[in-house]
């Protein structure tokens, strides 16, 4: 892919790149560093997998940078799939600095600063309640209940792990505490969740970037289903990678009260993602956490008596 790069920076700035470095990716994408002879001089092309992320990307980062108080990349340029160039690009601002999620050798002195920015950060988002109710960023038509809202995806994410089942990419065991789950979906849901907030969708120290000295936080990337949803959806997400070393869920919980039955909803929101995002992506399941996060919600069924 480091090709379509080339072809980007050929396309969209009329010049060759000095060099093309690959930064990484994901289920969804690849990331490469490009160089160029004039201003930028460095830009980031993100190239997606999947056709329509590229914009959906870009609205998302749009509205988060408006409230967040940690710096989010710029897009500078959009490129929708076409005969030329096969797949959907975001072109945007290069941030420096090093990945998060891969550092604990962070000083003392500094540790409570960057972990508590992080969270801030979060929390700056979850500030932002959106009156009309739940739904896409751009959407048309909102709903009020959470609940309501959020049952439609739940459907579709079941009919996922089904079809998971049967092609023989999900075990049983798995499955028959999903089912459990989504067979209790009012009783895991018994609270109404009636406030709307900004989500980032993929909050977890992977999508976080230090400086170089590890004493500052100087960007957040990455978002993915960011919308108007229950803040608490995030949540899950901030014991991935290296979060406990962090602290960032019992940080988050002295500056913000939970619902009672958060962990509950905490491990569903896990589980049920996460069967998304494998079958979303055609990924391979059996190397993955899934079986540890399916026993954490079958454990706190267990506690509500479900």
């Amino acid at each position: 892919m480091e090709q379509i790069a080339r072809d980007i920076i050929k396309k969209y700035y009329c010049t060759e790149p000095k060099a093309i470095t690959a930064l990484g990716g994901g289920f969804y994408g690849r990331v490469f560093l490009a160089e160029l002879e004039k201003s930028p001089y460095k830009v980031v092309i993100k190239e997606y997998l999947f056709n329509g992320l590229a914009d959906r990307e870009k609205k998302q980062l749009e509205i988060l940078s408006k409230y967040a108080i940690i710096k989010m990349p710029k897009v500078y340029i959009t490129h929708s799939h076409d005969i030329s160039i096969s797949h959907d690009v975001l072109v945007m601002e290069y941030l420096e600095g090093v990945n998060a999620g891969i550092q604990e050798k962070v000083d003392e002195e500094c540790l409570d600063y960057i972990a508590d920015k992080m969270v801030d950060n979060l929390i700056a988002y979850h500030s932002i309640e959106h009156k009309e109710g739940f739904g896409e960023i751009d959407a048309d038509v909102f709903v009020k209940d959470w609940r309501e809202y959020y049952r439609v995806k739940v459907d579709d994410i079941y009919e996922k792990a089904t079809k998971m089942l049967q092609s023989g990419n999900l075990d049983l065991t798995i499955f028959e505490i999903i089912d459990k789950a989504y067979k209790s979906y009012d009783d895991i849901f018994y609270l109404p969740i009636t406030k709307a907030c900004l989500v980032h969708g993929d909050y977890n120290t992977w999508n976080i970037m230090l400086n170089q000295e590890l004493t500052d936080v100087v960007a957040v990337i990455d978002p993915f289903n960011c919308c108007w949803a229950d803040p608490e959806i995030d949540l899950y997400q901030l014991n991935n990678a290296n979060g406990a070393y962090f602290s960032l869920i019992e940080r988050y919980k002295k500056k913000r009260q939970l619902s009672e039955n958060f962990n509950l909803k905490n491990s569903f929101y896990e589980l049920f993602t996460e069967i998304m995002h494998f079958y979303d992506a055609g990924k391979d399941i059996t190397k993955s956490n899934i079986l540890i996060e399916a026993k954490h919600l079958k454990e706190h069924m267990l506690l509500h008596s479900i």
